[in-house]
């Protein structure tokens, strides 16, 4: 009986961005997934850790959201329901959902349409405009659909060559000639406007980043960038939502503070364009340009999150032009001046030397293989040293050199697109 009344929430719940009648008309055929139903990664924070929802049959949930201002429509629909017998009742899924999303949500589909067009018209970004990129084209150029994908190679004057992205930075004062740019908007608590859009939008950590919990409107130190798609229409533009990151401030001795990124969105209809690595190339940016921090750390970073970081950072590392000359053993004195410039945090800094030493190293140099892969065991042992101080001397070495051989592996998983 329980099997024959108990819904998948991950099925039951289908999110949507809604844009206005004439916004839904601009999109090419691929971009239409802009708005379509995407579904959530995971639902036990809201229904519970087996992620179902008992007492009906064919349940749909369906949340919607205006793809700009983010204002809710909410409507729950099923063929049958649970018979209340006393001691079993159905689950009640709005109820539910009421104590994670602002109580203002709209339940009538025509209030709610209606709420899009008038919010299409009006609706502006919270916050201040920190930085944007545009998409290109498999050629290179410029494209308004959000979908070409970069291929190839990218020359650079003093260091490996660079694997091509899907995406380019919009230069400060310039002024885009396309449709579609991606805009990128800093924020905090004081931020006029802010908090109230922060309760529409902070449902998606919980969806898509495992373990992520709300936070505190009342904690100062929390700030926020937001990314929109920026699109033209006629004389006007309008923003649609395409996901947030948000950081934690720490004091750093003596007058600094070290900033902590703690939650990173990218919506489904978003995902694998670039847009990722875009934001956090953007976040990253504008914390170089900001002298009262001194250092960028991530909270426990997702796999893919990590595996995106490492390529951002080292492509980064080397446009700059950082890293060149540098070769094992590592000057300490000359890679701690390259990291607080580029404000990287000491595990996540070198083993980016050391990717990138990997990266330009000469397999038929024994002396400088030696030196390199001393140089990681180094790192390595100091990383795990009490672990390693348990075990005896010759255990340590198959240990160590097990765990040199599957860094290395992983280095070279993720300079694969390098040369």
């Amino acid at each position: 009986m329980v099997e024959e009344w108990s819904n998948d929430g991950l099925s039951a719940l289908k999110l949507r961005l809604v844009r206005s009648d004439e916004d839904a008309k601009l999109l090419s055929e691929d971009d239409k997934t802009k708005i379509s139903d995407f579904s959530p990664t995971f639902v036990y924070p809201i229904f519970g850790e087996e992620e179902t929802i008992f007492g009906y049959q064919g349940l749909q949930i369906q949340l919607r959201f205006a793809s700009g201002s983010l204002a809710q429509y909410l409507n729950v629909t099923y063929d049958e329901k649970f018979p209340s017998t006393g001691e079993v009742e159905a689950d009640d899924p709005e109820k539910t959902l009421y104590n994670f999303i602002p109580p203002d949500y709209a339940k009538q589909l025509p209030e709610f349409s209606k709420t899009v067009e008038r919010d299409s018209l009006t609706f502006k970004p919270v916050g201040t405009k920190v930085g944007s990129y545009r998409i290109k084209s498999e050629k290179g150029t410029s494209a308004s659909n959000g979908k070409g994908k970069g291929k190839g190679k990218v020359a650079v004057t003093d260091g490996p060559s660079l694997p091509e992205r899907s995406w380019e930075i919009i230069g400060e004062g310039e002024d885009p000639e396309e449709d579609v740019v991606y805009e990128v908007y800093g924020a905090t608590w004081d931020t006029p406007g802010f908090k109230e859009y922060h309760r529409r939008m902070q449902v998606f950590v919980l969806l898509y980043i495992e373990g992520a919990t709300y936070i505190d409107e009342d904690d100062p130190r929390w700030e926020f960038l937001i990314l929109f798609e920026r699109r033209k229409r006629g004389s006007s533009v309008t923003h649609h939502f395409a996901g947030y990151t948000s950081f934690y401030s720490f004091f750093c001795w003596p007058d600094t503070k070290r900033l902590r990124l703690s939650q990173f969105v990218i919506l489904p209809p978003y995902q694998g364009q670039g847009h990722g690595s875009a934001l956090y190339s953007v976040a990253y940016q504008n914390i170089l340009r900001r002298p009262e921090i001194s250092e960028l750390t991530v909270e426990d970073p997702a796999e893919a999150f990590e595996d995106m970081r490492d390529k951002a950072d080292l492509h980064m590392l080397i446009t700059e032009g950082a890293l060149s000359g540098l070769t094992a053993p590592i000057s300490r004195d000359v890679s701690e001046t390259i990291r607080k410039k580029y404000k990287l945090a000491d595990r996540q800094f070198y083993r980016l030397v050391e990717m990138y030493l990997l990266l330009t190293l000469d397999s038929s140099d024994r002396a400088r293989l030696t030196a390199y892969r001393l140089a990681v065991k180094r790192r390595l042992y100091a990383w795990n040293r009490e672990m390693l101080m348990q075990i005896d001397t010759d255990e340590r070495k198959v240990k160590l050199q097990e765990t040199f051989l599957a860094v290395e592996e992983d280095y070279r998983r993720l300079i694969e697109g390098f040369a």
